[in-house]
């Protein structure tokens, strides 16, 4: 099974589990696997490669994660605002309610992302490959979208 089938797999069985109220399953899959302490160490290493971590509520406010893999990253309620995600690979990452409010996501790997609840104000979403698979309540104001127009007014993605 290739990469893209697995985490589609993943996704529709999470999504199962999740409408049959099996939190369990929810709560095994979203448990943090890496501290805080132990992120900003490995980053200051020079290390890119955080496929599928999964963080609870951290502040990686101005953080420099470009060129990352964050790859089926499980980073809710995160707060990336005014981080450098640029030419990060955000694929299948779950980042529902983060701040990325003045983050930089240029030229990031986004596809079936998601951001449900996300804040994206005066983010830079310029240049991003693929889209974000649920963006559902996400907010965007000064934003600038992936194709140099600018979100000027307050818009919450429909769901």
């Amino acid at each position: 099974m290739d990469e893209d089938t697995r985490r589609a797999e993943e996704r529709r069985e999470l999504s199962r589990r999740f409408d049959t109220g099996d939190t369990e399953f929810s709560n095994i899959f979203f448990t943090p696997n890496i501290s805080i302490e132990e992120l900003l160490k490995r980053i200051a290493a020079g290390e890119k490669e955080f496929v599928d971590i999964c963080l609870d509520d951290p502040n990686l406010s101005g953080i420099n994660l470009a060129g990352a893999n964050l790859t089926g990253a499980k980073l809710l309620s995160v707060n990336l605002s005014g981080a450098n995600l640029e030419g990060a690979n955000l694929s299948y990452a779950f980042l529902d309610g983060a701040n990325l409010s003045g983050a930089n996501l240029e030229g990031a790997k986004v596809a079936e992302g998601s951001v449900v609840g996300a804040n994206l104000q005066n983010a830079n979403l310029r240049g991003t490959i693929g889209s974000f698979g649920q963006a559902h309540r996400a907010f965007y104001h000064n934003t600038l979208m992936p194709y140099g127009n600018i979100c000027t007014e307050p818009y919450w993605q429909e769901g």
